[in-house]
């Protein structure tokens, strides 16, 4: 189904199930990552493998570079599809550099993976956490509610439990 042939009820679920996921698990990632949760050697990097996957659907959902008929972006959720566009801020280099390495290192096998451990290779997850949530409820805040639930709010809430 294309995303401009989704109701507002289908909308709606669409944000309770998918939207509200890729925040959760992207929380559940940083957390993971900030408190050190001991972890095996053979899933050393399942943490932050899932938190690139998660933050560069987040990014392209607020930021979408090229969109497919059947994606849904952040301004599916606003009655004037353009209000997102005048809302939001530009792109910060942070997220855009963050979108672009979860594409090279992450989403696709190319030559641009890096080798090795060197230090370019970390992610700092809590930066890039904390550009992105303010984005995130700028969109709570702005979007057209009707089409938004409540179950993203205790979210929002909870990543100033794993800053602390």
């Amino acid at each position: 189904m294309k995303t401009k042939d989704l109701s507002e009820i289908q909308l709606h679920k669409y944000f309770d199930e998918h939207v509200r996921y890729e925040v959760q698990m992207l929380l559940n990632a940083t957390g993971a990552i900030l408190k050190q949760t001991p972890i095996s050697q053979e899933l050393q990097y399942m943490p932050i493998e899932s938190y690139a996957i998660h933050l560069r659907n987040i990014i392209t959902f607020l930021y979408p570079f090229s969109r497919r008929d059947t994606d849904v972006c952040a301004n599916d959720f606003f009655i004037d599809k353009s209000s997102w566009l005048e809302v939001r801020p530009k792109i910060s280099e942070i997220l855009k550099t963050a979108k672009d390495r979860a594409d090279k290192e992450v989403g696709h096998l190319t030559t641009s993976r890096l080798s090795g451990t060197p230090e370019k290779k970390k992610w700092n997850v809590k930066e890039l956490t904390d550009e992105l949530m303010p984005l995130l409820k700028l969109f709570c805040e702005s979007s057209d509610k009707v089409k938004l639930t409540q179950s993203i709010e205790p979210l929002l809430k909870q990543y100033v439990r794993i800053k602390d």
